[in-house]
């Protein structure tokens, strides 16, 4: 049997050049111009791993996380040294803070919004 592969990851977005940009200065990652197009934009993985995509929905609705409402469907998690840099790094790109869920207080992560809604964290090795 032959061995799988994963070729992207795709997030659903009303403009897949914006938020492939706010995930580029997110991550320090570049837009593979090769593979994009006005629906469909990937960030390539310095490391060769699959991409990061971008594609267009023009129904797209935001998550409300943490209310239910409209439930996330999916949410990326990023390492990074400690949660100060994090927040740094996520603020300067042009991510929102979100509230903290109550139970995870003390976690070492912390979670914002991109630009169009979706989840993340920036999840720290050590604080």
């Amino acid at each position: 049997m032959t061995a799988l592969r994963l070729a992207a990851f795709a997030i659903d977005c009303p403009d897949p050049r914006a938020l492939a940009e706010f995930y580029g200065r997110l991550l320090g990652w570049e837009v593979d111009e090769a593979e994009s197009n006005d629906g469909w934009v990937e960030l390539a993985d310095p490391s060769g791993g699959a991409p990061l995509a971008f594609q267009r929905d023009p129904g797209y609705r935001p998550p409300t996380w943490p209310s239910r409402d409209v439930p996330q469907m999916m949410h990326l998690d990023v390492r990074v040294s400690t949660l100060a840099e994090g927040h740094e790094l996520a603020i300067a790109a042009g991510a929102t803070p979100l509230p903290q869920p109550a139970d995870q207080q003390d976690a070492l992560f912390r979670v914002y919004a991109d630009p169009v809604g979706h989840p993340f964290c920036m999840c720290a090795c050590h604080e």
